[in-house]
């Protein structure tokens, strides 16, 4: 039960099995999916008059290796997670997850809050070497309201621990895995069954939502490009109808002009210099005449000053 569990899981959340997904749900739906998919992959891979060559689907196709390692805690994305056996001997607990819903998803956009029971690694058949990390959870109900609900106001989220997720679907990939931890209510005998939700940020990461799509800048790009090509369409004549310019006439004008604001820059140096000296020289005159009339002033008083002898 397990490893078929665990079987279905890693095909529906690869890629490369997504058009036999697809395939799989138009005919028959999505209620045989968990119990019935993964073999009808196996199945319809390995058929030859299906002419699939892809070595890599026929390998993950016969499932995982019987025997797998099992650990205590592993790091990845940035958190260090442990099983919720493990945290009991920690003042710290890291056995919550969190995984984002799925839009493609029958149940719709979905969150699940769960804690880590088992962390396991699966090796694949074939080459080259595949092995892959999975973390087997007990989650709790993702039922709007009655097993998860949010606070209109605060967006406080608020899981019923004592109520446990319908399907069994336990595993998911380690990669798709966010930590988070539970609070519980100490002094509210009303919310005893209900754990606050905090989501925990991951150690030497940032996260960044809503990224613009590399794509962008090319899309730009094709936009001037057309838009530069309407224009030059509308500026052709439609009759093919061209005006000559002699560029030499064009040169020579703006020779002629360059030789004008020259001869002007020189003209105006020249009368700027003129005034400056004839300034100079206007302003020279009062100060020697000045000096005269205190000569001649001193010499005046200089002259009555005579000493008789008796």
């Amino acid at each position: 039960m397990e490893k078929k569990s665990a079987t279905t899981h890693v095909l529906l959340n690869c890629p490369e099995v997504q058009p036999y997904y697809n395939l799989f749900v138009g005919r028959y739906g999505y209620a045989p999916v968990y119990s019935e998919f993964s073999e009808w992959f196996k199945c319809y891979v390995h058929d030859p008059n299906n002419g699939i060559a892809d070595q890599f689907l026929k390998d993950i196709a016969w499932g995982p290796d019987p025997y797998v390692k099992t650990m205590k805690k592993y790091n990845v994305n940035g958190y260090k997670f442990r099983t919720e056996e493990s945290s009991k001997h920690y003042k710290s607990n890291n056995s919550g997850v969190w995984v984002k819903g799925d839009t493609n998803n029958q149940d719709g956009d979905i969150d699940y809050y769960g804690v880590l029971q088992e962390i396991l690694e699966l090796e694949y058949p074939g080459w080259p070497y595949k092995k892959l990390i999975l973390f087997r959870c007990k989650w709790f109900d993702p039922t709007p309201k009655s097993g998860t609900r949010i606070d209109p106001h605060y967006k406080i989220v608020e899981v019923k621990h004592t109520r446990q997720y319908g399907s069994y679907d336990p595993f998911v990939i380690a990669q798709n895995v966010k930590q988070v931890y539970y609070a519980p209510y100490p002094l509210r005998r009303d919310k005893s069954d209900w754990w606050v939700v905090i989501k925990t940020k991951p150690v030497g990461r940032v996260e960044v939502e809503n990224t613009l799509n590399v794509a962008y800048q090319n899309d730009i790009s094709s936009v001037q490009e057309t838009v530069d090509r309407e224009l030059e369409n509308e500026l052709e004549h439609p009759d093919n109808i061209y005006e000559e310019i002699d560029l030499g006439e064009g040169t020579s004008m703006a020779n002629e002009e360059e030789e004008l604001s020259v001869d002007d820059e020189y003209s105006s140096y020249e009368e700027d210099s003129a005034n400056s000296s004839d300034t100079s020289e206007e302003e020279e005159l009062p100060v020697e005449n000045e000096i005269s009339e205190e000569e001649e002033i001193s010499e005046e008083e200089e002259l009555p000053v005579q000493y008789s002898s008796s």
